[in-house]
C-alpha cells in the first residue's frame, strides 16, 4: 500500500496545530492534522473549558497586533459556527511592580484601547478583594474568557468542513526530512508531505533535534485549582508583580466556580506525572489573602502541561537546513488566544507569502548563546 501524499501536513491538533491546518485549508492547501492522542484529550496545553483573552501583556510591541487579530479572528469564528466562544469579561491588573503594569498599560495604548485605573480602595469596593495600598491597579475592560473547549472543537470543525483532514490516535515515531517530500512514519503507517509545521507542544523540541535544532525549551507540568465563587465578579485576574505570576478567572463550568492559579510548575518529560503541591501551597494563600471566597479552600484541580522559553515568548522559525519545515513552540502557557493569528503566520511561511506581522522578536536565533542546560532545571 502506498503512503498517503498531502501539501502540507501540521503535526499537533492543539489550539495553535488545529488553527494553523484550518488557515493551510483556506489558502488551497491538501492539509492532514496529525495527533498523537485520540480526541478530544487533556495532554498537552489546549485542554480545560477557560482561557483569558485580553490585549494587554507586558511582552515586545509587535505581540499586540497579533492579539489584537487574533481577539477579531476568534470573534469571526464565533459568528461562523453560530455559537459564543468568548464571555465578555475584564480583566482586572494588579502588581506591586511599576514597570511591568505600565507596560502592559502601555500595550493596551498601542493597540488603540485605554486602560482603565482604579485605587485599591476603588478595587477592593467593586471587586470584594483586599489589596493594599503598594498595589497599582487597571482594568481591561476589552477583555474576556475563552471557553476553550468549545473554540477548539469550533476550529477543528471548520477545518473538516473546508475538507480538512484529521489522523488522531496517530503518533509519530520518525520525520525524515526531503525535498520534495519529507515522510512522517509511525506504528499506524506512513505519510509523505511537501512540507511540514510542527505544534506539537511539549514534544516539538525532540522532534527538532533530529533536524539539528537545539531549543533552550523546557517542558512544564502544572495546574490550576477551582474554588467555588459567589462574591467576586464575572472578571479575570492577574497580578504582575512577579514572573510567576498569579491569575483567575472564571472556569465557565456549571458550577459558576472560579479557577486559580500560579503561573509556572515543575519541569519534567512531557507524560509524566509529579507532585505540585508546592505550586497548591504557594496559591491558596494568596487568594486567601486578596480575595474573599466563600471558603477557604478550592474544591478541584486541573492538569496541563505547556512548553517555556527563557525569555517567556513564543518562537516562530523554520528549520535552517530544511526550510519546508516551520514550528510554533514556546507559548510558556499564554499562546492560546494567538491561535488563528499564529495559523495565518505559519500558512505564509510555508506558502512564502507575506502575513502582514513583524515576527523579528521570536526567531530562534536569540537563543544563539543559551545552553541546552536550561531544559534540566527541576522548577520553573
Amino acid at each position: 500500500m502506498h503512503p498517503e501524499k498531502v501539501d502540507v501536513v501540521v503535526l499537533g491538533a492543539g489550539v495553535i496545530g488545529s488553527c494553523a491546518a484550518l488557515s493551510l485549508r483556506r489558502a488551497g492547501q491538501n492539509t492532514l492534522l496529525i495527533e498523537q492522542f485520540r480526541l478530544p484529550h487533556n495532554n498537552g496545553s489546549s485542554g480545560g473549558q477557560a482561557r483569558i483573552i485580553r490585549l494587554a501583556n507586558v511582552g515586545p510591541p509587535q505581540l499586540t497586533p497579533i492579539m489584537d487579530d487574533a481577539y477579531k479572528q476568534w470573534l469571526r469564528i464565533s459568528d461562523l459556527v453560530k455559537e459564543e466562544l468568548i464571555s465578555p469579561a475584564p480583566l482586572l491588573h494588579v502588581s506591586r511592580s511599576e514597570e511591568k503594569i505600565k507596560q502592559a498599560a502601555a500595550s493596551m495604548e498601542l493597540g488603540g484601547e485605554k486602560p482603565v485605573w482604579l485605587t485599591p480602595a476603588q478595587t477592593n469596593a467593586k471587586y470584594s478583594t483586599r489589596f493594599t495600598d503598594d498595589f497599582m491597579v487597571f482594568e481591561d475592560t476589552t477583555a474576556g474568557v475563552m471557553r476553550a473547549d468549545r473554540c477548539i472543537a469550533a476550529v477543528q470543525k471548520l477545518y473538516r468542513e473546508a475538507g480538512g483532514r484529521v489522523l488522531d490516535g496517530w503518533p509519530v515515531t520518525k520525520v525524515e526530512a526531503g525535498r520534495p517530500w519529507l515522510k512522517l512514519k509511525g506504528p499506524r503507517g506512513e505519510v509523505q508531505a511537501r512540507a511540514l509545521v510542527l505544534c506539537a507542544g511539549p514534544w516539538t523540541a525532540s522532534l527538532l533535534e533530529s533536524f539539528g535544532v537545539r531549543l533552550p525549551l523546557r517542558s512544564v507540568r502544572t495546574q490550576a485549582l477551582f474554588w467555588e465563587n459567589k462574591k467576586f465578579p464575572h472578571a479575570s485576574f492577574l497580578d504582575l508583580s512577579t514572573t510567576n505570576y498569579h491569575y483567575g478567572l472564571p472556569a465557565m463550568d456549571a458550577g459558576g466556580r472560579y479557577k486559580v492559579g500560579r503561573h509556572g510548575g515543575v519541569v519534567v518529560p512531557p507524560g509524566t506525572e509529579v507532585d505540585l503541591s508546592e505550586l497548591t501551597e504557594d496559591t491558596i494563600p494568596f487568594f486567601n489573602k486578596y480575595f474573599s471566597f466563600e471558603v477557604d479552600k478550592p474544591s478541584g484541580k486541573e492538569y496541563c502541561w505547556y512548553t517555556v522559553s527563557p525569555d517567556g515568548e513564543c518562537i516562530l522559525d523554520r528549520c535552517p537546513k530544511h526550510p519546508n519545515i516551520v514550528y510554533a513552540t514556546g507559548f510558556t502557557g499564554t499562546g492560546f488566544k494567538l491561535g488563528p493569528t499564529v495559523g495565518d503566520i505559519l500558512t505564509g511561511m510555508i506558502l512564502g507569502r507575506d502575513h502582514g506581522f513583524d515576527i523579528s522578536p521570536f526567531g530562534a536565533a536569540r537563543f544563539t548563546d543559551f545552553k541546552t542546560q536550561y531544559r534540566l532545571h527541576s522548577k520553573y
